[in-house]
């Protein structure tokens, strides 16, 4: 008998195990190690990943069969295997992880022929002749190809095509497909996968399609389903030996894995927000560890977590030679409270009158962005009269407006208020406090006169990288269309750290103003960036010197000194409070947990956070994992976990 031992869909932490099922006589030459398939459990049909088959099972009693499986696996042993240790780290189900590493099965696209594999030897060798100068322009250390593992602090392309190097990131990609293995790219979103297939084609190579081949995928959702899909098996099938694609891609199975290339490692977005909460970062690490490949992390701004990285040995830092750095950038100017003062009344206006006269007279010159960090129309009011924030009289929320005619509504319950009057002095007049985007683009209009100014937010769509060529555009900081040549100067209003000061908030506002300096013209061309707003001294150091990595790197120092993550890692917990003190009564090498020698409980909202040593980490998360799963078999309550999880409040 033939046997199958099936991962099945269950959210129940005790049902994290593999379950033995019949093959049937019908699906013999179909189900193999990867297959989904759809089984009976508990009285339904549920679906389920093959881990592995046997010719027998230990079970006594009689095994059920499998009801259907796909056409072809959707996984290899070696992925799933990979999977087990990603759920392993984080304390998480194998189903969970599998469910990310894999787009929904579309049944059409697997019936195409997955075995013919061929490549173009030549065309990876010629793309990458076309990609290396722009490697070398910026210092791109070439041992990555070689297996090295980077950390490195990126200058902006010097085509100014684009808001990344991106020819330089893909040149050590051209060179590891060229020799036969596969690269992978990670990307942070659907501009930079745009900029990455446009420079990949510019170079030679053909996109991955069902009908003609190709020597890239592109791996992202928008393209929808069986698109994603056959990209997906077409990147595991080792039919294109470079892959692009978003956070996702940091999982995705591929032949003779060579290299892992990040860009802009640091961004949120690298943080899944579905159990058990893998980051791209950390599962590509454990790729190279597991692989012998190569490792890129880039970015204008580093992580702290990259950083450490670095201080544990695990990879080099890089950046570029600081002559090169100043040639490459623009000037940054600060203009500070103080600055502003100066200047009188004009200094105070969201757009200092000396800022305006510098942006208008750049327009003679190329395009001038201005970025405004809030989205929206009016994000905050207040009483005209007496200056009282205008709250909503249900809930306290603050009140907003989404056009100039629109009525004043909560941002937190969305009650609306047509006849809002001050509680303090009685006046209906409003004021506007926070400006967002579109309504700083309606003011701009008026200041401009018959400058064309464009609008770029999500809001009301995005503008693509190029297609502005004169005028102003005013966008929020992730929606600053690339303009060829680059802008002749840029304008950050209201620059500020992130509201609430959570830990990494000033690294975090460095990456933002990074990312839109890299925009500009070199100062050498007459590029600038003007940020309006006051920062702390680290960051003004940062973005005036582009030395991002050095903070991150003093960063990581002090946090060490605290016992802070990276340095610890941090393990929440939610529960009950009976199960929580159950959990923290475990024992770990002898030690309780509570009390644990290298376990520092912190008490957080809705639970507690245990800072722990990099050393026991492991141990403490397996402990915490089956007791978790022993509550689950038991229903003695819900225990809860998330492993390198934020330290700021959550509930």
């Amino acid at each position: 008998m033939s046997v199958a031992r099936v991962c099945i869909d269950s959210e129940l932490p005790h049902l994290d195990r593999p379950f033995d099922y019949e093959v049937p006589e019908k699906l013999a030459g179909t189900v193999d190690v990867g297959s989904r398939v759809r089984v009976r459990f508990a009285g339904r049909l549920v679906n389920g990943v093959v881990v592995s088959t046997a010719g027998g099972s230990d079970f006594e009693g009689r095994l059920s069969p499998i009801h259907s499986s796909s056409a072809v696996p959707s996984f290899t042993a070696e992925a799933i295997a990979f999977a087990g240790q990603v759920a392993r780290r984080y304390g998480g189900g194998l189903w969970d992880v599998l469910r990310l590493m894999a787009p929904p099965r579309v049944a059409g696209v697997e019936k195409r022929d997955w075995s013919t594999v061929e490549h173009d030897e030549q065309a990876f060798r010629e793309a990458y002749a076309t990609l290396a100068p722009a490697a070398e322009a910026v210092s791109l250390p070439a041992a990555v190809a070689s297996g090295a593992r980077i950390v490195w602090e990126a200058v902006p392309d010097p085509a100014l095509r684009h808001g990344l190097p991106v020819e330089a990131l893909l040149a050590p990609a051209a060179e590891v497909a060229a020799r036969g293995l596969t690269s992978i790219v990670i990307l942070p979103d659907a501009r930079a996968l745009a900029a990455a297939a446009d420079a990949l084609t510019r170079a030679g190579l053909a996109r991955w399609t069902s009908r003609s081949g190709g020597h890239f995928t592109v791996l992202h959702a928008d393209d929808g389903p069986a698109v994603r899909f056959g990209s997906y098996l077409a990147a595991m099938h080792g039919h294109a030996r470079i892959v692009l694609g978003t956070r996702p891609a940091a999982m995705q199975p591929v032949p003779n894995l060579g290299l892992l290339v990040m860009w802009d490692e640091a961004s949120t977005v690298y943080e899944d927000p579905h159990a058990p909460y893998p980051h791209a970062r950390t599962v590509a690490a454990m790729r190279a560890d597991e692989a012998g490949a190569g490792v890129l992390l880039a970015g204008y701004a580093p992580s702290v977590e990259a950083m450490a990285l670095v201080a544990h040995g695990w990879a080099e830092r890089a950046a570029v030679p600081r002559a090169d750095v100043r040639v490459a950038t623009p000037l940054v100017t600060i203009i500070d409270d103080e600055r502003r003062e100066a200047e009188g009344a004009s200094g105070w206006h969201w757009m200092p009158g000396q800022v305006w006269r510098r942006a208008r007279a750049a327009l003679e010159d190329g395009p001038v962005g201005i970025v405004v960090p809030r989205a929206g129309y009016v994000r905050a009011t207040a009483c005209a009269r007496c200056g009282e924030w205008a709250s909503c009289t249900s809930c306290g929320g603050p009140l907003r407006k989404e056009s100039a005619v629109a009525t004043l509504h909560c941002a937190d319950c969305g009650a609306d208020h047509p006849h809002w009057h001050c509680a303090e002095c009685g006046s209906p007049a409003t004021k506007q406090l926070r400006q967002g985007v579109e309504r700083i683009a309606e003011q701009v209009r008026a200041m401009a006169g018959s400058v064309p100014v464009t609008l770029s937010a999500g809001a009301v769509g995005t503008v693509a990288d190029g297609e502005v060529t004169e005028g102003i555009v005013v966008a929020t900081p992730a929606a600053l269309p690339a303009v060829t040549g680059g802008y002749a100067r840029i304008v950050i209003v209201g620059a500020e750290v992130p509201a609430g000061g959570a830990l990494g908030a000033e690294l975090q506002a460095m990456r933002w103003w990074l990312s839109i300096a890299a925009l500009a013209r070199p100062r050498g061309a007459g590029g600038e960036v003007i940020a309006v707003g006051e920062l702390p001294p680290v960051v003004r150091e940062a973005l005036v010197g582009w030395n991002a990595a050095e903070a991150a790197w003093d960063a990581y120092g002090e946090r060490a000194d605290l016992a802070l993550p990276p340095y610890r890692r941090a393990i929440r917990l939610w529960g009950e409070t009976p199960v929580l003190t159950l959990a923290l009564s475990e024992t770990v090498e002898g030690e309780r947990l509570e009390r644990h020698r290298d376990v520092a409980v912190v008490e957080a909202k809705g639970g507690v956070i245990l800072l722990v040593t990099r050393r026991a980490t492991q141990s403490v998360v397996d402990t915490l994992r089956r007791r978790q799963q022993e509550f689950s078999k038991a229903g003695d309550g819900e225990l809860r976990m998330r492993v390198d999880a934020p330290l700021d409040p959550v509930s």
